[in-house]
């Protein structure tokens, strides 16, 4: 074939192809493209929901956190008094609400933190509820406030640190159970309750005045 005729023929062939090749590319990058988009904003609502998740728990645990201590407001400060038949009838009406919000609103609302969290936020979030229910035995048990209060501060420790979990850690699923030691729910590496003790030596204090400082972050 003449030299001539085929050159053209060539480069033609060769452009055509370039061009169908370059077009398939063009299809597959835009495929891609799409799909990271995509992904992209699936992974957006993702962090939302489970933002908001993690919003309504923490938000309810702290106001469950400052009504336990309304409650507890009422017990005798040392225990030596007895408290009065009023005052145990709002201690009673006080902790059947309370009972009631931890197993109607705040364990369900722990339920979907667990589908949705690492496996730290469940972890903590877990304790917490644990925490909460764990500072009514001192008021059912009628014991004196200064029992109570050194737990009530160790429990408002654990709240903050599962708000700094869900701060870390929103964005990472992994799920898995934790074994619950003697010493759930607490950390170990956070201060015990007897690291709240207060000198309560001294003038008696009035029954119904808190020491200072102890009510700090209550109701």
């Amino acid at each position: 074939m003449d030299s001539q005729i085929l050159t053209p023929i060539l480069t033609g062939g060769f452009t055509l192809a370039a061009g169908i090749i370059g077009a398939i590319l063009a299809g597959i990058f835009a495929r891609r493209g799409e799909r990271s988009r995509h992904q992209a904003e699936v992974d957006r609502q993702w962090v939302r929901d489970r933002r908001a998740v993690y919003a309504k728990y923490l938000a309810l645990a702290e106001v469950m956190h400052r009504e336990v201590d309304t409650i507890a407001g009422f017990l005798s400060y040392d225990g030596k008094k007895e408290i009065a038949p009023e005052d145990d009838d709002l201690i009673s009406e006080g902790l059947a609400n309370y009972f009631a919000a931890w197993e109607d609103k705040l364990q369900p609302l722990l339920g979907e933190v667990q589908l949705v969290a690492s496996k730290d936020v469940a972890d903590v979030a877990d304790r917490v509820s644990g925490a909460l229910m764990e500072l009514t035995s001192f008021i059912e048990g009628r014991e004196a406030f200064t029992s109570y209060y050194p737990v009530w501060f160790q429990a408002q420790d654990l709240i903050h640190v599962l708000r700094n979990t869900m701060r870390i850690e929103l964005g990472l699923v992994s799920h898995g159970d934790v074994e619950r030691g003697d010493d759930w729910p607490w950390l170990e590496s956070r201060p015990a309750s007897e690291s709240y003790i207060q000198d309560h030596s001294g003038p008696e204090r009035p029954e119904d005045t808190p020491p200072s400082g102890v009510r700090e972050g209550g109701v």
